[in-house]
């Protein structure tokens, strides 16, 4: 009896003992569950936000990037449009009007296309004519477009009353001889943006686009969206709520929604447009997780103390052992190998629960990675025509409409560039045509550039001449006056003096004829030389200025050239008399020097006018030289340009080919 009685009381004590154990061991894991559960929640709660951020951050950047592509390919073709109508090889109406039909025809959200002047002239696509009272210099596009000639002009969006769609204009400056002559203008529709927008639309998220003065564009709200009778702002709209969004870029917001509820948005700015582009997420994701947090560590709280109260000193390192097993096994699966098998002791309900859920799990990592990789490897073997089969459920079915959605862009892009290739290469045939127009004049200017510098060559050496000439009639002048110095004793010589004054004179007449037919040359040359400088536009027209200096100088000689005549004349009747009076009185022969001193004054005023017109001369084939440099700068300039589009011509081709080896849906 005392025996069993013992027995019963150390049963008692290992009861106690194990029931404080139980206890101890519960209220600390109670306590350290409920850390891990604050803990759970918190770290739960920050991921969840900033994943609701960075995918709202990622659908403003989408739209945005969707937006700018769209909008830079309409900017990319007024500008290559305007350089068409700026390269001068469109020179009547009709041209005009067949190439901005042409352009118009590219591209179906293009609705015309026209090229204005500064004399009120309009040429637009479809051969509208404007009304008598429409002044296009007084728009503000024309206007706007022409301060600054450097950028294409997007104006404000405005609904069209007949079609009832928003439209934009796009405008460029245009050039005639390097001096901007007028504007090229295009209007589009926003089907294709607002379609965009629009897919946007779920019943808790949206994305809506404003101007950059915040009035809206596009809303799921219709009321709020642009139309012909009322625009609205987003500060008017939902309380201002949406004007934060709108003022600050890249700027995570909450705030009160216009359906009610709170939500997220983030706006971010076009860098084409200067559109803003507002995503919105809602919020009850966050709950939902937090909920699912909290419920899942209630769960796992209630069941671990459970565990606990039972049999906690007999069960405690069975039920670890499967545990540990698992863990390790979980370790495996975390590094990648996912033919690990739970087949562990099923010792609890619990511990089965949690090994076939584990291998439920997975047999779908297994599923969805297999699927992926498939998706992958396809896209690296240039199919984008791979479709994503298969159930994903819950958080993976974002994984397949991530997949899809990059499929789709992916064909989409693709088809962009082989689209954007094309153009390239039209307008790069477009520029090298251009180009070669451009190098032909040069080769033209060149040429009679050259020819004018061999005329005045010649002219140079005939001036030379005459020259020397003048000079030799100077120096006889100066023989004759000492002749009739000497007195009544040297009359003979006096005759002979004047007889060679005579031949002299003789000569000077001859070479006062040439003067006055290199004069008329001369006046020729110069009206040949402003008609060339004419034809080359503004690389002629420093050659137009020579020209002009030319004609002076033929002018000049000319008239030279009819006193020089003048004076021959007189001197000849001068000498005539004087061999008639060769036995007058010392005062004929005092009055024979003096005519013989004048005659000597005008032929030193023969000298100084040829050796000036030389001068000029010289000048004028110094010019010269310089404008011939400035021709062949221009012709190496053609050159290189033709070099350059042909070049452009090839990255097209290897663009398009490119873009062609991938396999589209």
């Amino acid at each position: 009896m005392g025996q069993i009685e013992n027995r019963t009381d150390k049963g008692k004590g290992k009861e106690g003992l194990s029931s404080v154990i139980g206890r101890m061991f519960t209220k600390i894991l109670s306590r350290a569950l409920i850390i891990v559960c604050m803990e759970s929640i918190l770290i739960g709660g920050c991921f969840v936000i900033m994943y609701i951020l960075k995918d709202n951050r990622s659908s403003a950047m989408e739209y945005t990037e969707e937006i700018d592509r769209a909008m830079q390919s309409k900017v990319s073709m007024l500008e290559a449009i305007a350089a068409g109508i700026s390269s001068g090889t469109l020179n009547n109406k009709d041209d005009i009007l067949d190439y901005v039909d042409s352009m118009v025809m590219m591209d179906d959200q293009i609705s015309a296309i026209y090229s204005c002047y500064d004399e009120n002239v309009t040429i637009m696509s479809g051969g509208w004519e404007p009304p008598a009272d429409f002044i296009v210099t007084e728009r503000e596009w024309y206007k706007a477009a022409q301060a600054n000639p450097g950028e294409v002009y997007i104006s404000d969006p405005y609904v069209d009353l007949q079609t009832g769609g928003i439209c934009i204009t796009l405008s460029k400056a245009t050039y005639h001889n390097g001096e901007i002559s007028g504007v090229v203008g295009m209007d589009m529709y926003m089907d294709n943006l607002v379609s965009l927008i629009e897919e946007s639309y779920t019943t808790s998220s949206y994305v809506f686009l404003t101007t950059d003065d915040g009035t809206i564009l596009v809303h799921p709200n219709k009321e709020y969206s642009l139309n012909a009778d009322i625009a609205h702002t987003t500060q008017e709209i939902n309380s201002g709520r949406y004007q934060p969004l709108v003022e600050r870029n890249m700027a995570a917001r909450f705030f009160m929604d216009y359906k009610g509820g709170f939500k997220i948005g983030i706006g971010n700015t076009s860098k084409v447009t200067g559109w803003k582009v507002v995503s919105v997420k809602p919020l009850y994701s966050i709950l939902l997780f937090l909920a699912f947090v909290i419920g899942l560590n209630l769960i796992i709280y209630c069941v671990t103390t459970a565990i606990a109260r039972k049999d906690v000193n007999g069960k405690i390192s069975v039920l670890f052992q499967p545990l540990e097993s698992i863990s390790n096994k979980m370790t495996r699966v975390a590094q990648g190998d996912l033919s690990v098998i739970l087949d562990e002791e099923k010792n609890s309900m619990e511990i089965e629960k949690l090994t076939d859920s584990i291998n439920e799990t997975i047999e779908s990592l297994k599923f969805y990675i297999n699927s992926i990789s498939d998706t992958v490897t396809a896209i690296s073997d240039k199919n984008l025509t791979v479709t994503i089969d298969g159930d994903f459920k819950g958080s993976y079915m974002q994984i397949k409409d991530a997949l899809e959605s990059i499929v789709s862009n992916l064909n989409e892009s693709f088809r962009e560039i082989s689209r954007e290739a094309i153009s390239v290469l039209d307008f790069a045939d477009k520029l090298g045509k251009t180009t070669e127009n451009v190098a032909k004049s040069a080769s033209v200017q060149n040429e009679s550039v050259a020819n004018v510098s061999e005329d005045m060559m010649r002219l140079t050496e005939q001036t030379k001449q005459i020259t020397e000439c003048a000079i030799c009639v100077r120096d006889n002048a100066e023989v004759t006056k000492e002749h009739l110095a000497a007195g009544n004793c040297q009359m003979d010589e006096l005759v002979n003096a004047m007889d060679s004054i005579e031949q002299c004179y003789g000569e000077i007449a001859e070479f006062v004829g040439e003067i006055q037919s290199i004069a008329s040359k001369t006046n020729l040359l110069s009206l040949n030389a402003s008609i060339e400088a004419a034809r080359a536009g503004e690389a002629g027209r420093g050659f137009a200025v020579v020209a002009d200096e030319i004609s002076t100088l033929a002018e000049s000689s000319e008239k030279a050239s009819k006193n020089i005549n003048k004076l021959i004349a007189e001197s000849k009747a001068a000498v005539s008399a004087g061999k008639e009076l060769v036995t007058a009185t010392s005062a004929t022969i005092q009055q024979g020097m003096n005519d013989s001193v004048e005659s000597k004054q005008r032929i030193d005023e023969i000298v100084e006018y040829v050796e000036k017109q030389q001068k000029a001369i010289e000048d004028v084939n110094e010019e010269l030289r310089e404008v011939a440099e400035s021709v062949e700068n221009n012709a190496a300039s053609a050159e290189e340009n033709t070099a350059i589009s042909q070049q452009l011509n090839e990255c097209a081709k290897s663009l398009e080919q490119m873009a062609n080896s991938f396999t589209l849906r």
